[in-house]
């Protein structure tokens, strides 16, 4: 007579190969959520920061559009030549304070975030060219920029532009800007550069011409 109790020898080892493999697919499971996770948080710091560096934008423009004279009465260097003897580099307003910031910044071409280029740098287009020179830069304050202080620097390159108004000496500037900020993960980094020019000389308003982050 045959033992009707032979087959089930086989059922433990069935179960604990199924439970095997249900436990593999778990971990793979768990293993790709924590993979998607790590991208979304990737790609949410990475907009963040780039969210963070177009709002510097306007801290630079309001620095350029600054007046010589603070509110508390004293004077704003970053709008003021001063004499032959002072060294800080400066907004210019004409031609010859060009001249004159050209000749103090000398062969650094950048000083506190204001720059004055001799020329068109190519590599001024890329994005690691600006990393390594933050030194040069203007750092924004935590009161401008969410992560605290050393996340966010400009520099303003100003150029002279050929004005068609025949009436006026001093042509109106180029302002080349660009931002570095930084995100909270490690390597989110976002180099935005924008161009903006006055309406005239002298005017307070102007426009912007080109938005675009910078990459190598």
């Amino acid at each position: 007579m045959r033992d009707s109790t032979q087959p089930h020898g086989f059922a433990l080892p069935t179960l604990m190969v199924m439970l095997a493999l249900a436990s593999i697919a778990t971990l793979l499971a768990m293993r790709n959520l924590w993979v998607n996770e790590q991208l979304l948080n990737a790609e949410t710091d990475q907009l963040r920061t780039q969210h963070k560096a177009e709002a510097v934008l306007p801290v630079a423009l309001a620095d350029i559009l600054s007046t010589a004279t603070n509110n508390n009465g004293t004077t704003n260097l970053r709008h003021a030549a001063g004499n032959v003897t002072q060294t800080h580099a400066f907004f210019p307003n004409t031609t010859a304070e060009y001249d004159m910031l050209r000749q103090r910044l000398g062969t650094n071409i950048c000083s506190a975030g204001i720059c004055a280029p001799h020329v068109l740098n190519p590599s001024a287009t890329k994005a690691s060219d600006w990393k390594s020179q933050t030194g040069s830069a203007m750092q924004v304050s935590a009161a401008h920029t969410p992560y605290g202080d050393n996340t966010a620097w400009y520099w303003v390159e100003v150029f002279p532009q050929h004005s068609t108004d025949t009436a006026t000496s001093n042509p109106p500037f180029v302002y080349r800007i660009t931002v570095i900020a930084n995100g909270v993960m490690p390597g989110s980094t976002t180099v935005l550069q924008a161009i903006w020019t006055r309406n005239s000389d002298t005017s307070p308003t102007g426009q912007w011409h080109s938005w675009h982050v910078l990459h190598d």
